[in-house]
């Protein structure tokens, strides 16, 4: 199982900031699923072969993105690259990827 790791000072507060970011069309290619609790990419190569679930550590003030995917290759090489370019784009002043 692979995971990206990202600091914040309020990791609940993120998870918020990301959702209402999707809904209010400010993030327009990842979609938040409430049912599953998985952020995944919209794209059609993307959309049905990766997702991820955020598991938080409050203590240290990480939220662990980790990855599932069906096992394509493609979406799987490009995963990481996408959520690191939607929060390096939205929250780089209030997160930092370790």
């Amino acid at each position: 199982m692979d995971e990206l790791n990202v600091s914040t000072k309020d990791p609940h507060a993120l998870i918020s900031e990301i959702i209402d970011k999707i809904n209010n069309n400010d993030i327009r290619s990842w979609k938040y699923n409430d049912t599953d609790e998985i952020f995944y990419h919209k794209g059609p190569q993307y959309i049905d072969h990766i997702y991820f679930k955020v598991k938080v550590d409050d203590a240290k003030g990480i939220l662990k993105f980790i990855l599932y995917s069906d096992g394509n290759e493609f979406a799987e090489s490009r995963a990481f690259q996408l959520l690191e370019g939607m929060l390096g784009r939205h929250f780089s002043g209030s997160t930092q990827i370790i």
